[in-house]
């Protein structure tokens, strides 16, 4: 027999192997993710983040700033406690995009739900907020110009618009009451180039609807594995 011919039979069997054992999920690398949480208890411990057969470096979830970028190479994630591997949330990120800030809020009966933002999205500049409603009320706001409405348990991206002399904004947010709007706060925003945030508005102990706001700083982070 030609010793080619031979050669070719005996690796035909080889690559049949290699296809049917290839990885069905395609590797995704340099697709970073960022985490925010609403609320994270200290009994919590750290979490680290699992996809396919990999799982990145364990971190404590941040509330107060969006965590460093994390590497994953699949868009299928799961985030699990360390110390026990407790599964907290289900994530699937967007087929288009490389980096997202994952913002994660609680749900019943324990655990988080993920809201997805594509943080090298275009269309979301420095000067933008991303506004989650996690009170019991509408909230209505008032942005220099812009107008927002956000029913509980909404999301939504805007901006502010028409500065005050290109300096800050005027900013006002109510509360939709049955007695009528109900100002909870009033306040000027500097005008800033550099930063987008992310707000909260919640429930308190003491049964009142206020906000919490996190800057994403516009720079380039260094990347963890």
């Amino acid at each position: 027999m030609n010793l080619r011919i031979l050669g070719l039979i005996l690796a035909l069997p080889a690559a049949l192997v290699a296809q049917e054992t290839a990885p069905l999920k395609k590797q995704e690398p340099g697709v970073q993710v960022r985490l925010l949480a609403e609320v994270a208890p200290p009994e919590l411990g750290k979490v680290c983040l699992f996809f396919g057969k990999e799982k990145s470096e364990g971190i404590i979830l941040p509330t107060n700033q969006l965590s460093d970028p994390l590497t994953v190479s699949q868009r299928v994630i799961v985030i699990k406690t360390v110390e026990k591997e407790i599964p907290l949330c289900s994530i699937t990120l967007p087929e288009t995009g490389s980096a997202f800030a994952i913002v994660l809020v609680t749900a019943k009966p324990a655990g988080f739900a993920p809201i997805v933002v594509r943080t090298d999205d275009p269309s979301f500049k420095a000067g933008d907020v991303f506004f989650i409603n996690r009170s019991e009320k509408t909230v209505l706001g008032k942005l220099g110009n812009t107008p927002l409405i956000l029913k509980p348990g909404e999301n939504s991206k805007t901006r502010p618009s028409s500065a005050v002399a290109e300096t800050y904004y005027d900013i006002a947010f109510a509360t939709r009451e049955e007695a009528g709007d109900k100002l909870i706060s009033s306040s000027r925003w500097p005008v800033d180039n550099n930063l987008r945030s992310y707000i909260f508005f919640f429930t308190n102990a003491q049964g009142k609807t206020t906000f919490r706001a996190v800057d994403e700083y516009m720079t380039s982070p260094v990347v963890r594995p």
